[in-house]
């Protein structure tokens, strides 16, 4: 497994760490325009510890990422999202960190709004927070909508399943405490972009308590990787699991 980078300095020096007791993890696949943006983002917010696992990017995104003072490692089990995510949950369990954050690569997901997520965490009242996309601010053109009506229809259908109301259960928000990892970590197969939605069904079934609370989203930086084919296969995953 390549490794690199200080994990808890930036190219500025030493940031104040006010989340030192929080994992960020950055699953990334080719996103050299965005990533070096994210991780200095997230610096200023306060997370010393940033994880990028990479898989197998053909470009600058490991080289961007350890620039800006993160810890970048390639990932295991294949390719696919849901392999990094699933390295990056390994590792942390591997760790002392208490909670787990995740956002995406791409430069959509803003980390500021994951220090709403953390304080809703460190309360105790929830074991894993969901950022809504849905519910939050967008910037304009950065989720079409077909994207709004796909999530909102997908949310709404595996929600009541477990009789709860949720509006973006494909998310790349994601904030977990250990006890929470511990228990999904072992049930996650997912290789792809359906990992949202299995760690969704995964965590609701594990009775885990689940917050979700608005974030905001941007346009992506560089090529989306979500093609209409992937659409179609997360929603053959979705009824997959509105089936088991």
């Amino acid at each position: 497994m390549e490794s690199h980078g200080a994990g808890r300095r930036t190219a500025a020096g030493d940031k104040l760490s006010v989340f030192s007791d929080v994992l960020l993890l950055i699953p990334t696949l080719n996103e050299e325009e965005a990533i070096g943006q994210l991780v200095r983002e997230a610096h200023d917010c306060g997370f010393s510890d940033i994880l990028v696992v990479d898989g197998f990017s053909i470009d600058g995104t490991r080289d961007a990422a350890a620039s800006m003072g993160a810890r970048v490692v390639l990932q295991d089990f294949g390719k696919g999202k849901g392999c990094g995510v699933r390295t990056g949950m390994r590792l942390f369990l591997e760790g002392k960190s208490d909670f787990l954050a995740i956002i995406d690569g791409d430069v959509t997901n803003v980390p500021a709004d994951l220090v709403k997520m953390v304080s809703v965490a460190k309360l105790g009242s929830a074991d894993v927070v969901l950022g809504s996309r849905i519910r939050g601010k967008r910037e304009r053109g950065a989720m079409p909508a077909l994207s709004v009506a796909s999530n909102l229809t997908v949310s709404f259908l595996l929600g009541a399943k477990f009789l709860r109301r949720f509006t973006d259960v494909q998310t790349g928000y994601w904030m977990f405490t250990r006890e929470a990892v511990k228990r999904t970590y072992p049930k996650i197969q997912s290789t792809g972009f359906e990992i949202e939605l299995e760690l969704f069904v995964k965590i609701l079934k594990e009775g885990l308590r689940v917050v979700e609370i608005p974030v905001g989203f941007r346009a992506r930086r560089g090529k989306s990787k979500f093609s209409f084919g992937l659409r179609m296969r997360n929603l053959y995953y979705a009824f997959n699991y509105l089936a088991s």
